[in-house]
């Protein structure tokens, strides 16, 4: 739990990767996860406000880009997302050239002859939605014939600590090892629960993580159901998610949203709807089982 205070003067200094570091000399009592977490979301905030925005004369940097450019030097300049930077110039290229996915110059002769026998070339036929066909490009970057094509996608990908796939692969990774965590310590306390997918076979189209079979009560709040979220709840944070656990109050009644990175102080007042914050599973001592 983060005061005000302390959360604006954090986010403001936190610029770069590297002011995490200093950051945490400066905020001992402080994890290194709540800053980086800080960060990402201060980062992801700002690369969502520009990454529906097309660039401007985007022909302009495919032929910087045909003309020995790099998208990590394109998108440096741009100050955008490298994963986003070649979604963008990958979508011209789909639309204006497609002979780049196969051959580095363009192509002819024998090289765009075979091209019809590629998993791509099925792929530019037999799908139309651009954005489709950039999603599993996104996956499986080597269906690009083009080599120097491909080293630039793959080098967008793994450069990008933001708004990458692998980056989204990577926090729903640590979304599930959270709620891993918190199934594990009901477990040892004996409370029983069902999880989403358990919900959701039942029919529920909405649900929290964890679903309570028997309440338990904290500081004297009555607990039914527990939603498990691994970032910091900050006020962009909490404006995406307050009417998703509010929705669990209004189905299985109060319950308790656990943002295991951190939250500010003043965020935790949604007592009145049905729900308590914390950043933690309760200390035993403070909860009470309710058979």
């Amino acid at each position: 739990m983060l005061t005000r205070n302390d959360f604006n003067i954090i986010s403001k200094k936190l610029i770069d990767k590297d002011d995490v570091t200093y950051l945490k000399t400066q905020y001992p009592d402080i994890s290194y996860s709540t800053l980086i977490a800080i960060f990402s979301q201060k980062r992801m905030k700002i690369f969502k406000q520009i990454c529906y925005k097309k660039t401007p004369n985007i022909r302009q940097y495919y032929l910087s880009f045909m003309n020995n450019g790099s998208f990590l030097e394109l998108s440096s300049q741009l100050g955008l997302s490298s994963s986003i930077f070649a979604k963008q110039l990958l979508t011209y290229i789909i639309e204006n050239d497609q002979d780049c996915l196969f051959t580095n110059n363009g192509g002819s002769g024998s090289e765009i002859n075979e091209k019809t026998e590629t998993d791509l070339y099925k792929l530019l036929t037999e799908i139309k939605d651009t954005s489709i066909i950039i999603k599993k490009i996104f996956k499986n970057p080597s269906l690009i014939e083009n080599l120097k094509l491909r080293k630039n996608i793959y080098q967008s990908i793994y450069n990008d600590d933001n708004c990458s796939p692998l980056i989204n692969q990577i926090r729903s990774s640590t979304g599930s090892e959270y709620e891993y965590l918190l199934q594990e310590k009901l477990f040892k306390l004996n409370i029983p629960y069902l999880t989403e997918s358990q919900l959701r076979k039942d029919g529920y189209p909405k649900t929290p993580d964890i679903k309570l079979e028997i309440p338990i009560s904290f500081k004297g709040f009555i607990i039914n159901w527990i939603e498990s979220k691994a970032s910091f709840c900050d006020d962009n944070n909490l404006k995406k998610t307050r009417d998703q656990i509010i929705g669990y109050r209004n189905r299985f009644g109060p319950g308790l949203a656990i943002y295991w990175f951190g939250y500010i102080d003043d965020l935790n007042n949604l007592q009145d709807d049905g729900v308590y914050i914390t950043d933690k599973f309760p200390d035993i001592e403070d909860i009470e089982i309710l058979y």
